[in-house]
């Protein structure tokens, strides 16, 4: 396929060694899983309240480990994002905090699902007396006392990295309410990290049917279906998600990478424009999505500029040093046409 396009031998170990890098960021491995389970992970994302704008508030974001020892934390930019690069493969806790707003906790197993996990998370207010807090879902104000009840003791397992515990109380709160759509997206995320992705689907599913506001549920079925390569299935979920929030980001870096992964390129870079367009903050991986795109068109010059804006952004990152390897390829192979600075 790579002769087909006209690739010499040393354009192949370019071609080649980043698209290895884009499977890194989207979860499929290439035949190189025992690498990519070496890699240090990336956790980010962006904290917003029910309205979808940034808490007026500083917003602290946390990693721990189960037993409770801090691995990092940081305050979220002012467009609500934050990132932890460098993490290991284990088991963790990410916890969000804001005044004003209930806490955030969210159990998650860095040793599935490759090498970049990326968290769109909604803050919900907390109540004050004589107050009451904002509607989240629509479903949360419908479900059940004792739907509810289940919900609050799943949160606390998932605390603990209970994720059995979490999973027995889910099922009982979607059971009570089968249309709690908070309940079915966490049980879906408990039910993948038990590789169970078939009723994962499902629990999504379920979610989006019955509260299709409810934006969440929409991204992790589309980022699971890409890590299944089941890139047409994924585009029908992210361009419903896009017409309920339009200005919902990580919906079109996913859909770059669903598009990429169907060989429609240009409506792949199309999406991570978009992505730049939405977010003044993009994860710097989408230096190396856009990279991978512009390899594929043969516009050289303006991967090579990809790559060097990575390294700008990010020069100690998980993928500096295989850049830095690609970046030199490239100037011994003879593909680059225009000096540096006009490398844009």
């Amino acid at each position: 396929m790579l002769a087909a396009l006209g690739l010499g031998s040393s354009e192949n170990t370019a071609w080649r060694a980043l698209r290895v890098c884009l499977a890194m960021l989207i979860g499929v491995t290439l035949g190189a899983q025992v690498l990519q389970a070496q890699e240090p992970v990336r956790v980010e994302g962006r904290v917003t309240n029910e309205a979808g704008d940034v808490p007026n508030s500083d917003v602290k974001v946390r990693v721990v480990t189960e037993d409770g020892q801090v691995l990092a934390e940081q305050i979220a930019s002012s467009e609500g994002a934050f990132y932890f690069d460098g993490l290991h493969k284990e088991p963790c806790v990410l916890i969000v905090t804001a005044d004003g707003f209930e806490r955030y906790q969210e159990h998650m197993d860095l040793a599935h699902g490759g090498t970049l996990f990326m968290k769109n998370i909604m803050l919900h207010a907390a109540a004050k007396l004589g107050r009451p807090a904002p509607e989240g879902p629509r479903s949360d104000s419908l479900a059940p006392r004792a739907a509810r009840k289940q919900f609050a003791a799943a949160a606390n397992d998932l605390g603990r990295g209970d994720l059995d515990g979490a999973r027995g109380h889910l099922l009982k709160a979607v059971k009570e309410y089968p249309c709690y759509a908070r309940a079915q997206n966490d049980l879906a995320k408990v039910l993948e990290q038990k590789g169970d992705t078939s009723a994962a689907e499902t629990a999504l599913k379920q979610a989006i049917k019955c509260d299709g506001d409810y934006i969440v549920p929409y991204f992790q079925l589309a980022q699971m279906l890409n890590g299944e390569r089941r890139f047409a299935d994924s585009t029908s979920v992210l361009e419903e998600g896009i017409r309920r929030s339009p200005d919902t980001w990580q919906f079109y870096y996913h859909l770059g990478v669903a598009y990429y992964g169907l060989g429609q390129i240009s409506k792949a870079e199309a999406q991570y424009q978009r992505v730049k367009e939405l977010n003044p903050s993009p994860p710097p991986e989408l230096h190396c999505q856009l990279a991978d795109v512009y390899l594929h068109e043969k516009a050289y010059d303006r991967a090579y500029a990809q790559m060097g804006d990575y390294l700008k952004e990010d020069p100690n990152g998980r993928l500096a040093a295989k850049i830095k390897n690609i970046m030199q390829e490239m100037r011994s192979a003879g593909i680059l046409t225009q000096p540096e600075a006009a490398r844009k």
